[in-house]
């Protein structure tokens, strides 16, 4: 049996390509004879950069920028074989970079990930892709123009009211040499900008935005983008993608004509995903939660979708099943769910134990793996004889 082991991370435990190694070695414990090919994704988010360096011959790069607090950190970024940079905005703007105590989306700015685009263009990059996610801020991309080097023009002293303090914006072109540089968004979401559904509404309160901040925040917001659609360039704020990291989809498209990207799509290609999905007879993919959201744009609802499209039955492995595994496999299309935390364990004792979890349960599951078939009719799922 060839299996495609495609997962995407498990956010806080395991990365995509740790978990990838852990079911692949969990498969060979239990038939050596199955032979797996490893195809760790992401979706342009936190981990993105990871997969792509596994796939590509990516070089490494590395650049000194400003994390959203304003400290100086290391940021890395990758150099691909076809002359494209890929950012991602998780290396200089992550939450994962703060402590908890300086999570106040108010006070942060994205301001890193405009420095880490210009040096990317100032080492000789003209096609530059960055991956939205896993962003701390939500000042709109307000620090990211900044860092490119536009000029923002403040009524007052800002201070934490920044957003709704802009005047003016100078429309300075980023990087180095404008009409050289191409840059390309990647999106993990299809939220808009503002309103119910917008970054501050849906993301804030996940970064640190008190319920009694959202409101303000969010109309700081608009007022913020309709500033810089009237001195920069002129954007659709409700499209689809435009609420990505805080606000960036937004500050991507209006600051630098970005078109925005799924990011899930773009890593599959890169990946060589339906190169590898020839030789498989069966995709095995999973994530940190699976529930009836994640056929909404996540990373394994593509991986489903392509798969079934060949008639290749997929599984995932989940930490955190939401409703009876069986009814969500059929719903999303999946042949079988496997969760991966005991019931009654804690969470946060799951992501403690995650590798050893993971291993258990691909072990426990595999017996019913073996028996799931590819579809002789492409479009349909397999079906596993144990349910």
């Amino acid at each position: 049996m060839n299996i495609l082991v495609a997962p995407d991370s498990f956010k806080g435990s395991l990365t995509a390509v740790r978990a990838a190694e852990i079911i692949a070695d969990a498969i060979a414990q239990c038939d050596p004879a199955a032979r797996c090919i490893l195809l760790p994704q992401a979706d342009g988010g936190d981990g993105t950069a990871d997969v792509l360096a596994r796939a590509t011959n990516a070089q490494l790069r590395s650049t000194r920028v400003v994390d959203p607090t304003g400290r100086t950190v290391e940021a890395t970024w990758l150099a691909l074989p076809d002359g494209r940079a890929v950012i991602e905005s998780a290396a200089c703007i992550g939450w994962r970079l703060l402590r908890e105590d300086e999570r106040h989306p108010l006070h942060l700015r994205s301001t890193g990930l405009g420095q880490l685009v210009r040096a990317a263009a100032g080492a000789g990059y003209s096609d530059i892709v960055i991956g939205l996610g896993g962003s701390a801020t939500n000042d709109a991309g307000l620090g990211f123009a900044e860092g490119l080097g536009f000029r923002m023009e403040f009524s007052r002293d800002p201070g934490g009211g920044v957003l709704q303090a802009l005047r003016g914006v100078t429309a300075v072109h980023p990087p180095e040499e404008p009409g050289d540089i191409s840059i390309t968004a990647l999106v993990d979401v299809r939220n808009p900008l503002c309103g119910a559904r917008g970054a501050t509404a849906v993301y804030g309160p996940q970064k640190g935005v008190r319920p009694n901040q959202v409101e303000a925040l969010d109309h700081a917001v608009v007022h913020f983008a309709s500033v810089v659609c009237r001195d920069v360039r002129h954007v659709d704020t409700g499209a689809p993608g435009m609420g990505a990291a805080g606000g960036l989809g937004f500050a991507c498209a209006a600051f630098c004509g970005a078109p925005l990207r799924e990011g899930a799509s773009f890593v599959r290609r890169m990946t060589g995903f339906s190169d590898a999905l020839r030789e498989a007879d069966l995709v095995i993919t999973g994530e940190g939660r699976i529930d009836a959201q994640t056929k909404e744009g996540k990373t394994i609802a593509g991986v489903i979708d392509e798969a079934r499209e060949s008639g290749i039955p997929v599984v995932a492995f989940t930490g955190d099943a939401a409703g009876v595994p069986d009814a969500l496999a059929d719903a999303l299309g999946l042949a079988a769910i496997f969760p991966v935390l005991p019931p009654g364990m804690p969470v946060s004792e799951g992501m403690e134990n995650a590798e050893a979890l993971l291993t258990g349960a691909v072990r426990e599951a595999w017996p019913r793996i073996a028996r799931i078939r590819r579809s002789p009719h492409p479009g349909e799922a397999g079906i596993s004889s144990a349910r």
